[in-house]
């Protein structure tokens, strides 16, 4: 118990730190907004209204976050380059134009949350206006978690050279070569003839 309360001590130190901070949200805008999206769809269709509002309520939050990432992700760039600019220039590179990537595509994260927060003003299944609420919120949502699938992957190159397609020196998948053993030489069947000492008389 002692150590579990020292793992969340030191847990809460880490998202205090912007480096930390921005890996610690960005999978809720890929699978925050993924589990959303699949339990609006099946809820619809069971015509459960509660969870439907809990999906989009889920959905909403989810793409919210983008907002504490990427104001996390800005002011982690200037230590990581520093970092990086040393052993990888490359990579430095790839993590800053991706952190522009992102910030360009942010009116998506922005709509899904607006067209989630709608949907349930509204109500999907309520009349026209909500089923169109209700596609637009789908269609964000696939667009959302492409992006966030796709910047991830390209998060991924920088920071793990050994992918098999990266900004590494690796030019091939490298791979173990087979230990050469040496071949035992087949036992001679005849017998080796020793000279015989000749007997010495007494």
């Amino acid at each position: 118990m002692k150590n579990s309360f020292a793992q969340l001590e030191k847990l809460a130190d880490a998202l205090s730190d912007a480096e930390y901070r921005f890996l610690f949200l960005e999978p809720i805008l890929l699978y925050g907004i993924a589990f959303g999206i699949i339990g609006f769809v099946v809820s619809y269709f069971l015509k459960a209204d509660k969870l439907q509002i809990t999906a989009l309520i889920f959905v909403a939050v989810s793409s919210f976050v983008f907002l504490p990432y990427i104001n996390a992700r800005s002011s982690a760039q200037p230590r990581l380059e520093k970092v990086y600019n040393l052993s990888a220039p490359s990579r430095a590179k790839t993590f800053a134009d991706n952190t522009w990537l992102w910030k360009k595509n942010k009116w998506v994260y922005y709509a899904l949350a607006a067209a989630a927060a709608a949907t349930v003003l509204v109500g999907a299944r309520r009349n026209r206006l909500g089923m169109i609420f209700g596609i637009a919120t789908v269609s964000l949502g696939l667009l959302a978690m492409k992006n966030s699938a796709w910047m991830h992957y390209s998060d991924a190159l920088a920071y793990h050279p050994t992918l098999k397609t990266n900004n590494a020196p690796v030019k091939e998948k490298l791979r173990a070569k087979p230990v050469k053993t040496a071949k035992a030489e087949p036992a001679s069947t005849e017998r080796i003839k020793r000279p015989v000492a000749p007997l010495s008389a007494n």
